[in-house]
């Protein structure tokens, strides 16, 4: 599980932390773009994969491709999966919605699964190495989460993108609760909830515009992302 996890990362980083306003904007609108992001994908999971290229990942029917020919299944996948998604948005008219979100990131993470070597994972490594699960919960809590919200806020409220001040601002809020499940001992548990009351006492002085959901949809996946990441840091909650 440990490439899969790898991978994972790799994934998010490309398709949330790196996909900057240009990039989206560019895959929107020609090949050359789209070209660009999904070899965003291959250079930061070669990166990340770069020790266990050479290894068997797949073998079926006596087929048997090494983690280069895996990536490369991943990057033609990815692609293809992308300007479909781009093209049902612009000929078809599908909208761009949290469904159709959810649908095209759950189709990565099934390629990822697939191209991943089958390996009885030890004691704990289900979750991944260490630092790999921390860092899959930290893009998550950050821009995933930004991504996933606004999608929600889109389609009930018709809600444009968060502009930098508030993105950021919902981000440092988010993170700085997750980091509290760090903590040792039971000390956590009063210091999230003190930083929860702040979010909505935030809320109810008006200092920045945001939605009940908003703020519902980020202390929810932020205290999950947070009890398993802590799981993952110490084996125990």
């Amino acid at each position: 599980m440990i490439i899969f996890w790898r991978l994972l990362l790799s994934h998010l980083l490309a398709d949330f932390t790196l996909q900057f306003n240009i990039v989206n904007t560019m895959k929107r609108r020609n090949v050359w773009g789209m070209l660009i992001h999904c070899m965003t994908h291959f250079v930061v999971s070669v990166a990340l994969t770069w020790a266990y290229l050479p290894d068997s990942w797949i073998n079926i029917g006596g087929l048997e491709l090494n983690g280069w020919a895996a990536l490369g299944i991943m990057l033609l996948v990815h692609f293809v999966v992308d300007e479909l998604r781009v093209y049902s948005m612009k000929s078809m008219r599908y909208k761009d919605n949290t469904i159709s979100f959810l649908v095209d990131q759950l189709l990565h993470f099934y390629v990822l699964f697939m191209i991943s070597p089958v390996v009885i994972p030890a004691p704990g490594l289900l979750l991944g190495e260490k630092w790999t699960a921390i860092a899959c919960m930290l893009v998550l809590v950050t821009h995933f989460t930004t991504v996933l919200v606004y999608f929600f806020e889109k389609d009930l409220f018709s809600k444009s993108f968060p502009d930098f001040d508030e993105k950021y601002f919902l981000i440092f809020e988010r993170v700085v609760l997750w980091a509290f499940f760090f903590a040792a001992g039971r000390w956590w548990i009063p210091f999230a909830l003190a930083w929860i009351f702040q979010i909505y006492y935030i809320k109810r002085k008006r200092i920045i515009d945001m939605s009940m959901l908003n703020i519902g949809l980020s202390v929810v996946i932020t205290v999950l992302l947070g009890v398993w990441t802590r799981y993952a840091y110490y084996g125990y909650l």
